[in-house]
């Protein structure tokens, strides 16, 4: 008899690490892949020297953009090269990440609930602060660069093609409805009825460095903590932000009027967002938090 258990056991002891190395390969090579996707999508930023801010009084009618006086400040800002993600974390990059690492997923918010296209493969996910983060992290270790949020400074250069004065991160600097930004009706299609701001990845044309979608289509969490007088005390090279905050950074168009989506319009928010009371290991995200990753060299 205790030949038989030894023998059972020896079996069982065999036939388990078979399984767990079939899933292992199985897992190591959906993470190559995923890794590799996602840096073919980066686009090389030449470094190099721009005013960070609202530029408004230099161009045009001389008149601000932005009615935010946390972004009133021109700064020199000097940045080294980097490389950005064309397009935002979408939906099934994020699912084959949390496939590979085992992370659990949120429960969906109710708009995402009620509107089925923004559970869509290439629709942006939508997520935490430090969900972001990891996510970008999680890239550089298994790609073994250096992977991260995107400062503020980096997003800014990067949305304005080099520093460039362009008040939107569009192919002209402008928006125009049905051309590269949505028309009502379109929102309407796109969003299953409730004519929500999200769209597809790629819908539109992108900026001239050729990113798209940035300041549109939600709010991109951004690696800094938020100061409103950060501005006056920045660093000129390589700016990243206050040491401590109670906030987060963002950029972008969530819904509104459009001033949320000029390239210099400063946003914050606690790096665990909460909407009237919920929490979001219950109810979600809404679809307004997304983000993109940069590779600093």
């Amino acid at each position: 008899m205790k030949y038989k258990v030894v023998l059972l056991l020896s079996v069982v002891s065999t036939f388990l690490p078979g399984c767990d190395n079939s899933q292992s390969t199985e897992n190591k090579q959906q993470a190559q892949e995923l890794v590799k996707h996602s840096l073919n999508n980066m686009v090389l930023v030449k470094g190099g020297e721009f005013l960070m801010g609202d530029f408004g009084p230099l161009v045009g009618e001389k008149l601000p953009f932005s009615i935010q006086q946390d972004d009133k400040v021109l700064h020199r800002v000097i940045l080294s090269d980097f490389s950005i993600s064309k397009y935002k974390v979408t939906n099934v990059d994020y699912n084959d990440y949390l496939s590979v690492t085992g992370i659990r997923k949120l429960p969906l918010y109710i708009l995402a609930k009620n509107s089925r296209s923004l559970q869509k493969i290439n629709y942006s996910v939508y997520v935490n602060w430090q969900q972001a983060k990891d996510y970008c992290l999680w890239l550089g270790k298994m790609s073994g660069k250096k992977i991260d949020l995107p400062t503020e400074a980096q997003w800014e250069y990067a949305a304005r093609s080099r520093g460039e004065y362009f008040p939107y991160a569009t192919n002209n600097g402008k928006l125009e409805k049905g051309m590269n930004i949505p028309t009502y009706e379109e929102k309407e299609q796109m969003t299953g009825g409730l004519g929500l701001p999200y769209y597809p990845i790629g819908k539109y044309p992108p900026n001239p460095l050729g990113l798209y979608d940035m300041g549109l289509s939600g709010k991109e969490w951004i690696y800094d903590w938020y100061a409103a007088d950060y501005y006056t005390y920045s660093p000129q090279k390589n700016p990243t932000g206050p040491q401590s905050g109670k906030k987060k950074v963002l950029r972008g168009y969530a819904g509104g009027d459009y001033q949320s989506a000029l390239t210099m319009f400063r946003q914050s928010s606690l790096p665990f967002p909460v909407l009237d009371g919920s929490k979001y290991e219950e109810d979600g995200i809404t679809p307004s938090y997304v983000f993109r990753c940069v590779v600093n060299n």
